[in-house]
């Protein structure tokens, strides 16, 4: 349930809308809260500790920049100001210390490698950090960001892929685009159009990662797939389908309603679109998503997070 102001915010948007009153309880049911990030200017790091997109970010001695297997350096996305927040978004949330956000290579555009570390200690030993020495950056060629100063904003928002999403978008599609397409949030939406975002992050960090493509499929669906692969002498993706997709779906079905409500713990906890003001471009334009279980979050646990690349 939305506290004032944002709930006030919402009455003022909905009254533009020709809504009746049980569209209108429904949504104010079902709005939530979320925040909002907003570009200011180029970084100048006049200030050590505060929320910025992309540059250098302010490390503690016990963190240190991270680096994949092939020895090349993540690159900085955002460090994340809780403090700044003009509230909490999410129970679960703290209220102080800092999140820092990397990230690896981002192909294929779900289970992305990247990072999130979580800070709460003594602001002064927080410094400058730049990247490891002698190391490259992974996609540097990619990656040449202007580091930006951020703001925050409160705002509106409800999830586009339920009931009453669904009513938005084929009604009341200007309303839809104020209340659900929201982008660069702190605990905002994630975009419907790139699929069941949530579904996928609880498949991959539960041991059901082979159902990411094969989750709606049948048994006597994976058997065929089983036997055209060994056709066309495709033994190690059918011995894949076999041992290893096929128990997963038995488990999913037998549990799907478990696994189902589960899925629903998942949160965007950072998103960040193309930003022109920072020569940002995910593919084609599109946008970088933070998920984290929601039961994770409260335990400060960010080593089971889900990096989703939403893009058209």
């Amino acid at each position: 349930m939305l506290q004032p102001p944002l709930k006030d915010e919402l009455t003022r948007i909905l009254e533009g809308h020709p809504l009746d009153e049980q569209l209108k309880e429904a949504i104010y049911q079902e709005a939530q809260a979320a925040i909002q990030f907003h570009v200011e200017h180029e970084e100048n790091y006049e200030h050590v500790g505060n929320s910025r997109i992309a540059g250098y970010p302010d490390l503690p001695p016990s963190i240190e920049w991270p680096c994949n297997s092939d020895g090349e350096y993540y690159t900085f996305i955002a460090q994340i100001n809780l403090g700044e927040l003009p509230f909490s978004p999410f129970e679960g949330l703290p209220h102080q210390g800092i999140l820092y956000f990397f990230l690896g290579l981002d192909e294929p555009a779900y289970d992305i490698d990247h990072k999130i570390f979580y800070y709460n200690g003594d602001s002064s030993a927080l410094e400058k950090t730049l990247p490891p020495t002698g190391k490259v950056e992974v996609c540097a060629e990619d990656r040449d960001f202007t580091s930006c100063a951020i703001s925050f904003q409160p705002i509106v928002t409800i999830r586009s892929e339920s009931e009453l999403g669904d009513i938005l978008v084929d009604e009341y599609e200007e309303l839809y685009e104020l209340v659900c397409e929201h982008s660069d949030t702190v605990w905002g939406q994630h975009q419907s159009f790139a699929g069941n975002t949530l579904r996928d992050a609880y498949l991959c960090r539960n041991g059901l990662e082979g159902l990411l493509f094969n989750w709606h499929k049948s048994e006597s669906q994976i058997h065929k797939e089983v036997e055209q692969a060994m056709h066309r002498g495709s033994t190690e993706y059918a011995e894949h389908l076999r041992s290893e997709v096929l128990p997963q779906l038995q488990e999913y079905q037998t549990n799907k309603e478990q696994h189902d409500k589960a899925s629903e713990n998942w949160h965007v906890l950072l998103s960040v679109s193309s930003l022109d003001e920072v020569g940002m471009c995910w593919w084609d334009a599109g946008y970088l998503e933070f998920l984290i279980d929601q039961r994770d979050l409260k335990n400060l646990d960010f080593s089971k997070t889900y990096v989703n690349l939403a893009t058209s």
